[in-house]
């Protein structure tokens, strides 16, 4: 079995039907679990970044955030990563692009040693974590 990490956009893309965004490979992990072939960890921070966006309305979430992540995490391919402090740390130390979301979400595949599904050029210019795009 496959274990990954997602990062934000891949995410979304996902869950609204815009596949045509999603690389084969990622569109591929994120179907996986429907057939327990995969599993992808969500981060906590992952929500934490998309819930603004959705109050902001710069996207729109099929009945709402919460019956969002709700149903994500009702899928047993897909689990919640929490924020612990020693991802917090590890986060805080990179500095790669400024923003403590993708330097968070990075953190995450390196502590958990799994690949990042993300298209994030700031990220896998990074070099800090292997990428699955």
């Amino acid at each position: 079995m496959s274990v990954h990490v997602n990062d934000t956009h891949p995410l979304i893309w996902f869950t609204l039907n815009k596949t045509n965004q999603l690389s084969e490979k990622a569109r591929t992990v994120f179907e996986a679990p429907e057939n327990g072939e995969s599993f992808v960890y969500v981060p906590a921070i992952v929500f934490w970044e998309t819930a603004p966006l959705e109050r902001a309305g710069r996207i729109r979430l099929n009945d709402g955030f919460l019956r969002w992540a709700e149903k994500i995490l009702s899928n047993a391919g897909f689990g919640l990563a929490p924020l612990e402090t020693e991802i917090i740390a590890l986060g805080a130390g990179y500095n790669f692009n400024g923003d403590p979301f993708d330097e968070t979400i990075t953190a995450y595949a390196a502590h958990l040693e799994v690949p990042l599904i993300t298209k994030d050029t700031a990220i896998t210019n990074a070099g800090l974590i292997e990428i699955y795009w």
